[in-house]
Parts: structure tokens; sequence; C-alpha cells
């Protein structure tokens, strides 16, 4: 019993936990909106609202889920226009941040530390947090861009915090060690970088008619999700972090 349970789950885990649980909050929602058609005088303005929110988001969701959003290739380089990009000189780097309509700027002497990571994440350990923070021993200097969003403006304060976090998102991000060796004059070599993210525990193949549905299960290798790429005081993980509480 037991092992056709968890069979079951394996294979229809998706719809179980996640369809089943929409379909039935759609379709009170549709219940719902019947009988406020039905009585329309017994029905406040809020209650169409949220009787249309749990009739139709759900469908939404679920149509999102199943089929994805077709992106145009213009709303495509929209979204890589606004992406977070690096340059880098003998002074320093700097962040351009289109998405908040500034830059960041840290200069080398201002660098006390460099920390590259890599956390795995969800049950299978397919996704991943993977980028670089930097310590400085002062704030970075932000300079805004003269036209804003007006969000933007609406919340204009800088973080005060003296760690600048780049993800891989980033243009030019794979620059970083390149540039770390040039500008800061040492070795950059990241064990964790190399080594393979994850291993294979288990595979099961699920036919269903003309479908046929894979379900693998991964753990992670890395015994560690952080490693010292640059330190000016020779400290340890721990110490760097100590510092900067």
């Amino acid at each position: 019993m037991k092992k056709f349970i968890k069979t079951l789950l394996d294979k229809h885990f998706h719809f179980i936990f996640f369809i089943l649980p929409l379909s039935v909050f759609s379709l009170m929602g549709w219940v719902l909106l019947y009988f406020a058609i039905k009585f329309p005088t017994n029905v406040p303005i809020y209650g169409w609202i949220t009787i249309l929110v749990f009739a139709i988001l759900p469908l939404l969701i679920m149509y999102i889920t199943v089929f994805g959003i077709s992106i145009s290739e213009k709303q495509q380089k929209k979204i890589d226009d606004r992406r977070s990009s690096l340059t880098f000189d003998e002074k320093g780097i700097t962040v351009e941040m289109p998405l908040f309509d500034k830059n960041c700027f840290m200069n080398w002497d201002t660098i006390d530390a460099i920390i590259y990571y890599d956390f795995h994440m969800g049950s299978d350990f397919t996704e991943y947090y993977v980028g670089y923070k930097f310590y400085l021993n002062t704030l970075p200097v932000y300079t805004k861009y003269e036209k804003q969003w007006w969000l933007n403006r609406l919340f204009p304060k800088n973080s005060d915090k003296r760690i600048v976090d780049i993800k891989d998102d980033t243009k030019q991000f794979k620059k970083i060690p390149a540039m770390v060796e040039e500008y800061l004059k040492t070795k950059v070599c990241i064990a964790i970088m190399e080594q393979p993210k994850r291993a294979l525990v288990s595979s099961q193949t699920y036919q269903n008619k003309n479908k046929t549905t894979r379900v693998e299960k991964w753990k992670p290798l890395q015994s560690e999700p952080e490693e010292i790429v640059f330190d000016r005081y020779d400290r340890t993980l721990e110490e760097i972090k100590k510092s900067y509480l």
C-alpha cells in the first residue's frame, strides 16, 4: 500500500498538489458566481471582486503553469536591457542597474573580501542561487540616472550595507575572476565552481497512453556552498561574515 501511494505521488505529484487544489478553488468561485448572479441584491461590490478572483485567478495560474507565457522578441529585448551589467577599469567595478535607474561603484581599494556562493534550492536540487558577495570597508557610491521611473523616484533610498551581491544573471558576470586577478593581483581558483553540482539518485519512467514521463531525483554533491575568492586579511568565512554583522 505504501509503495502504491508513493508511486501515485511520484507520478501525479504536480496534479495532486497543484492542479487539483487550484481546480477546487476555481470551482468554488464559479459556484459562488452562480448564486451571486441569481441573488445579485445580496452581494456587495467587494463580494463580486472576491468571487471573480476565486473563479478566474486559479484558472489563469494553471494556464500559465501548463502552457507558459509567450514572449515576443521585442519583449525579450526589453527584459534583457533591464538586466544589471558590470564594467571594470583601473579604478573599480561599476554595476549598472537599469531596473532601479542607478549604478553602484566599488573602488578596488574598498574591497576587503569576495565570497563566491552556489546554493541549491528545491526538493530536487535543480534550482540554484549563484553569485559573488563583495565585502567593502566603506559604503559603495550610488549614482542615480537623470531620467527615472516614477516608482524609483518614490523610493529613492540606497542600500546602507557594505555588502554588494552580484548574481549570475548579471551581464559580464563571468569576467569577475579575470578582473579580480588583474586589478587585485591575486590568483583566483574557485574549487566549487569546477565540481559537479548534483548527482542522480534515482530515475523512473512512466508510460501513459502516448505520453512518457520521467521522474528524476537528485542530490547536491558540494559539501560547502561558499568559497573565499579574495580576502585582504586572510580570514575564514565565519570571520568575514562576523565582521559585517
